[in-house]
């Protein structure tokens, strides 16, 4: 066989295989989405309800600076009262403060690398929550559009769940799969986050617990609060990245990194993200779907590089719980 044709079917291999990866990877994805699954979830855990309204005719005490004393809904408002106000909202560019939700969103631009920072506290878990995409489990929307239909002050986007059959999924207290998927993240009804390993992970246990959120993607990014150096994932290169971290019940962390050349970033590695996740003072912290879903919204706008993948879920801080699922 002559060199030319050898090159001539080498190349012609290439161009085949780069079809189909942009066929299940693009195409796919954007002209014919999965139906939506037919799923009965299971109710693990209902939210702190709504606070008992102070009757008008109960006075208000008042210190001696004269200053009115401040009721709090949450559990852990009165631990953290100096994030949030008396009850009006106050906005800025980058900052959100109302009596319930603190938001505080820095973005880092250095030298090949952009990203944005979330430091967030709420005053009860029902502010943190999760929404799948418009029609519901199994189906996927645009990120922004999902973060606006259910006011989102802050969104991430999440692990993905419906690009493969494994993984638990439990979303605002409700479980619709329990099958097992590598690392795990769980987030308690008591505010406490975890990452397991697929072999620390007892299912029944794991739903005798009740959480608030499973998400299953990973890889666990820390231990202990120190940045882990080896991890359960073979993408551990420069890529856009999507994660969250947890400090202690109520303080928490969303990362969004941009990458492939968006905004002139290439993106964190996995020990890239662990470490930043160390220096926030995270105890432990978990990577989510990143690549072309990674991406987050502000207000329910994108403000991270607008890759154009549809998602089939976010993760979302909100002012407004009974606006969302669940």
């Amino acid at each position: 066989m002559s060199l030319p044709l050898v090159v001539f079917l080498d190349l012609l291999c290439i161009a085949v295989g780069l079809n189909v990866f942009a066929w299940f990877h693009h195409v796919r994805d954007a002209y014919f989405p999965r139906e939506t699954a037919e799923v009965d979830p299971v109710v693990l855990i209902t939210p702190s309800p709504a606070p008992t309204p102070v009757p008008e005719s109960t006075p208000t005490p008042v210190p001696e600076d004269d200053e009115p004393e401040r009721v709090y809904s949450g559990v852990w408002g009165e631990k953290f009262a100096d994030r949030f106000t008396d009850g009006e909202v106050i906005r800025t560019e980058n900052s959100y403060r109302s009596a319930n939700v603190s938001v505080t969103l820095t973005h880092v631009e250095r030298e090949g690398l952009s990203y944005h920072v979330a430091d967030i506290y709420i005053s009860d878990l029902k502010y943190l929550r999760s929404a799948f995409g418009e029609k519901g489990y199994g189906s996927r929307s645009m990120a922004a559009d999902i973060a606006s239909a259910n006011d989102a002050v802050i969104a991430i986007s999440g692990d993905y769940y419906s690009a493969r059959r494994e993984g638990i999924v439990v979303r605002n207290g409700l479980l619709y799969r329990d099958t097992r998927f590598e690392d795990v993240c769980v987030l308690l009804g008591d505010g406490r986050m975890l990452t397991l390993s697929d072999r620390e992970t007892d299912l029944e246990a794991l739903t005798q617990a009740a959480p608030w959120q499973v998400w299953s993607f990973g890889p666990r990014l820390l231990e202990n609060g120190k940045a882990m150096t080896k991890f359960n994932s073979a993408v551990v290169r420069k890529n856009p990245r999507s994660a969250i971290g947890y400090v202690e019940p109520g303080h928490y962390y969303f990362v969004q990194v941009d990458g492939r050349g968006a905004y002139g970033s290439h993106g964190m590695t996995m020990t890239e993200l662990a470490e930043l996740f160390e220096s926030l003072g995270c105890e432990t912290a978990y990577n989510l779907d990143g690549g072309q879903t990674a991406g987050m919204c502000w207000d329910g706008e994108l403000i991270s590089f607008p890759y154009g993948r549809s998602v089939s879920d976010i993760i979302y801080i909100t002012d407004s719980p009974e606006n969302g699922e669940g």
